[in-house]
């Protein structure tokens, strides 16, 4: 009788965790980047089509406070364009070519319009937004919450930065959003745990027991990133944490289906 005991519980751990696994959800960084130009409508839409459960994408305001989606300060890296977001226009912006630096195969890509990225997404991926702290944002936060309250995608979305005063500044103006802050050390001057935010996006170097039972006693979920070594992903499944951050969504759904 008693190895049927054993035999039961085993199977119940078991099956616990493979269930517990399928829940963690699957970010997709700055879109599926590792097969699509990063920060694209192709990268959203490839994240979308294998079923990552976020897209995560970066914010900033050009010269004529237009919201785009681009994650360096400056063009060059993306684009070959050597200007600073906030010194161009959204005209000067639209010439550029976004895609061809990762493969001529998406040659003519464009650093998308934030409201296009929403459209792309919307119904299709929920999107975690990183306002992007780069010194010269006017109103990033008041126009990001605009644009998706437009949208009528406040419950598709949630608002992190490595800004506190920006998640401050968008947690006053909409209670209703998720807000998180993004960190890969912990700031010395705040305790994160008793925070008013709902996300912690930490560097993954720093989840470990001690942080994961800090999380959930405070009611935190935590997001990983960015993860893109197998061994990583493998580690990090093991936790109760409720996202991974990856440039590679299909290596990773892989990993939590085992």
């Amino acid at each position: 009788m008693n190895k049927y005991i054993y035999v039961l519980i085993f199977v119940s751990v078991f099956i616990a965790g493979q269930v517990y696994a399928q829940k963690i959800k699957i970010t997709a960084h700055r879109g599926a980047s590792g097969m699509a130009p990063e920060n694209t409508i192709a990268s959203v839409l490839k994240a979308a089509e294998l079923k990552a459960d976020y897209a995560e994408i970066d914010v900033q305001e050009t010269k004529d406070s237009v919201l785009i989606v681009i994650h360096d300060g400056n063009f060059k890296r993306t684009t070959g364009v050597d200007k600073n977001v906030w010194e161009t226009t959204y005209d000067e912006v639209e010439k550029l070519d976004a895609g061809s630096s990762f493969s001529e195969k998406f040659k003519g890509e464009h650093i998308p319009l934030f409201e296009t990225i929403l459209d792309s997404a919307k119904g299709r991926i929920m999107l975690n937004i990183e306002l992007k702290d780069n010194g010269h944002q006017q109103k990033l936060a008041e126009r990001v919450i605009a644009a998706v309250e437009k949208k009528r995608m406040s419950s598709q979305v949630i608002i992190t930065s490595f800004n506190r005063a920006l998640i401050k500044k968008v947690r006053a103006m909409d209670k209703n959003l998720k807000v998180g802050y993004i960190f890969s050390v912990y700031p010395p001057d705040e305790d994160v745990f008793k925070a008013d935010i709902d996300i912690l996006s930490m560097g993954y170097k720093l989840i470990n027991e001690e942080t994961v039972r800090k999380a959930n006693e405070s009611g935190k979920k935590i997001l990983a990133w960015t993860v893109n070594k197998p061994e990583d992903m493998e580690r990090l499944s093991k936790f109760r944490i409720h996202s991974i951050v990856t440039n590679y969504p299909d290596k990773l759904q892989e990993i939590l289906k085992k």
